[in-house]
């Protein structure tokens, strides 16, 4: 890479950002004009709808009470108390459209609004029981009513303590026989930080998001659109060179964003905090001891401005025009704002797993930094993870933004299923907007409806959640005419290739058994939870019943979404180490745990080699059968072979066992892998032979 050809790049590309009025409305008007606006108009609205809600004039009836007088007479004196304004209605009467009758109904009146409510009386068991009888979907008879609760309340503590007194009791020494109070130990800064602590994340994710998205639209799909992109290609400039221009450019406007809307945020927190100290309210804390959470906020903010641009340009990237670009946009936006509302779910911590989820990693490190929680290792595993991230989704827009697939595109990158079916082609193969969108698809199913399923149904919901991921899989491509055959890979594995296969994963059994002790010291909450996701599965039903659900039943429909439909996209797309990395990687992701992203992510890996030597998705569903299996029965029956296998349940392994373990595993790997490509030589010789058959 050449560093002058990024600054040269960067610069054009900032200075194109800075032409498009658009990007300057949403990046400088919003923030400070438009948000103080609705604050400080939210605010003074919500002043003076209590303002005239406690000024207005109700009309109530009191209806056939005894104490009628007295009740009057208590409600105008507690009116007074409260600046309250009852104008008390004493009789209803109306005449009926088609006779003379006289209707009296306090339900009418209610109903028409002559009566905002009306109180009754009843006396039972010794008891004053009152209803307030009013309309909760009119706001003057709900006001209303809550006025007429208050002062019941104080009228049952009034009659309750007349009544103690009746009794020669001391009614202090009864009501409050019990006293209680709170002692909070936060400190006023602690306090005012954990409600900074609430807001904040959200608008920072979310003025971030629309600082980066508008500059990702620009550079890439408005390119396209004016057709200026072809005379960047022609530049002597490398993929690279032009992405991480772009990347730059679009940070660098992410952050300017979320610095102007942090200034307008500032100046309006500011001006609060005055209001509040000229009207003598209880405001002693220090501003200065949010400097340190400030200063990090910052810096999660420019760590976030790079992983929000890189994720904007890596969905953008693949439209044809501003206007898809927008389309594709919008669900960025709603997962992000989703994610950003993690701060205000109670009960949420920051540690396992969620350190690891972007967004939401960062909406609760902020969060936890305005209650003075600075703990190193947690802020270096959010920032470091989001830099990993972005660096990630670079590598990837490099390897896609190739100037065949961007200039000559007939769409195939894009989302297929949007366009009409009649006028797609036969045997198409997907594009990598229809594995985003279908892969973000299965993973609100594993996130939500599967999850849910499962811990209500049980082994019934895994099945349920299994058959949802491989009808929505199927029901995808049949929809945007799949060549089923090429990306599902669908062949006869034949014999060679299926032992082939098993012995592949005995060997990566191992290493994975291995990587787990390593990996369950390393990050021990992780590898608990990923224990706990098996053992949660063993019901009280029969084995073949639990194999069924959880090895046969996912070996199948797991493989047709992950080695069918993900690697049959990426292998015809990009070279075979990259699709097979990808592939592991995402279906080691798609396992919601850190420990099995890795361990989970390293199979995923091997059974997309395997379909790919092999020829046949078979062979991975053979072997990702065998290795649920075996975990399972590890779970069901462990007691029982512990004394047959102890290796498998040892905790600590010596230096010996490890070495003998990992050269096993390296001879089982290099084995098949050799076995394979000879199967794969020996099929391709075949092909060969049937084609010159042909052409003679």
């Amino acid at each position: 890479m050449n560093s002058k050809i990024i600054k040269a790049l960067y610069k054009k590309e900032i200075m194109d950002i800075l032409r498009d009025k658009k990007t300057l409305l949403m990046m400088i008007v919003v923030p400070l004009v438009l948000y103080p606006l609705i604050f400080i108009g939210s605010m003074t609205l919500t002043t003076m709808i209590m303002t005239q809600s406690t000024h207005n004039s109700y009309n109530i009836a009191i209806v056939d009470m005894d104490n009628e007088a007295s009740m009057e007479t208590y409600i105008s004196e507690f009116s007074k108390k409260y600046d309250y304004d009852f104008v008390f209605i004493n009789n209803y009467e109306r005449k009926n459209n088609e006779s003379d009758d006289t209707i009296t109904s306090w339900d009418d009146a209610l109903k028409e609004k002559v009566v905002d409510a009306y109180l009754t009386r009843e006396d039972k068991d010794g008891k004053e029981r009152y209803v307030i009888h009013y309309l909760s979907s009119v706001n003057d008879s709900a006001t209303a009513m809550g006025m007429l609760k208050d002062m019941l309340k104080e009228y049952q503590d009034l009659v309750t303590k007349l009544k103690i007194e009746g009794a020669d009791l001391d009614p202090v020494d009864i009501l409050e026989s019990v006293v209680y109070e709170s002692d909070d130990q936060s400190t006023q800064e602690e306090s005012v930080g954990s409600i900074f602590g609430y807001i904040i994340p959200f608008l920072m994710v979310s003025s971030i998001l629309m600082g980066a998205m508008y500059p990702a639209i620009d550079t890439t799909a408005g390119e396209k659109e004016r057709g200026t992109l072809e005379t960047l290609l022609t530049l002597p400039v490398n993929n690279l060179e032009l992405i991480i221009s772009k990347f730059l450019a679009t940070s660098t406007m992410a952050m300017a964003g979320a610095l102007l809307n942090v200034l307008s945020m500032g100046i309006l927190g500011a001006y609060f905090y005055q209001s509040l100290k000229l009207s003598d309210s209880d405001v002693a804390f220090s501003a200065a001891s949010y400097v340190p959470a400030i200063l990090l906020t910052l810096v999660c903010a420019l760590v976030f401005a790079m992983f929000a641009s890189a994720v904007c340009l890596l969905v953008c990237i693949f439209a044809k025009s501003f206007k898809e670009a927008q389309n594709y946009s919008t669900p960025i936006m709603m997962v992000f704002m989703f994610a950003a509302m993690a701060s205000m779910i109670p009960g949420i911590t920051l540690d396992g797993v969620l350190a690891y989820i972007p967004v939401i990693n960062i909406s609760l490190l902020i969060a936890k930094l305005f209650v003075f929680e600075f703990n190193t290792a947690t802020i270096s595993v959010v920032l470091l993870s989001n830099l990993l991230y972005s660096m990630i989704a670079v590598v990837i827009m490099a390897r896609v933004f190739s100037s065949e697939s961007i200039l000559f595109s007939d769409g195939s990158e894009g989302i297929r299923i949007i366009e009409k079916r009649s006028d797609m082609n036969d045997k198409q193969i997907p594009g990598m907007g229809d594995v985003i969108l279908l892969f973000s698809i299965l993973l609100i199913i594993l996130m939500m409806a599967g999850s849910i399923l499962v811990l209500k149904l049980g082994l019934p919901g895994l099945i349920i959640e299994q058959l949802m991921i491989l009808g929505c899989t199927l029901v995808y491509c049949w929809y945007i005419k799949t060549d089923f055959k090429k990306v599902f890979s669908i062949n006869k594995p034949g014999v060679q290739g299926i032992i082939a296969g098993i012995l592949m994963w005995m060997g990566v059994y191992i290493l994975m058994m291995l990587l787990t002790a390593v990996l369950s010291k390393i990050f021990p909450s992780s590898a608990a939870s990923a224990g706990d996701e098996i053992t949660g599965l063993l019901f009280d039903e029969p084995v073949w019943v639990i194999l069924l659900a959880a090895a046969v039943l996912p070996a199948i429909c797991e493989e047709v979404a992950f080695r069918g439909f993900l690697f049959g996209t990426l292998s015809n797309r990009y070279k075979i180490p990259v699709a097979v990395f990808w592939t592991g990687l995402i279906f080691g992701a798609y396992h919601m745990n850190f420990v099995k992203l890795i361990v989970v992510g390293l199979l995923g890996g091997f059974l997309a080699y395997a379909v790919y030597k092999t020829g046949s998705i078979v062979t991975s569903m053979c072997m990702h059968c065998l290795n649920n299996a075996v975990a399972l029965l590890l779970g069901l029956y462990g007691d029982k072979l512990v004394d047959v296998l102890p290796i498998f349940f040892k905790e600590d392994l010596g230096g010996l066992e490890i070495i003998i373990l990992v050269v096993l595993g390296a001879v089982l790997i290099s084995v098949s892998t050799f076995w394979m490509k000879a199967i794969a030589r020996k099929r391709d010789m075949a092909i060969i032979d049937v084609e010159m058959t042909n052409a003679e």
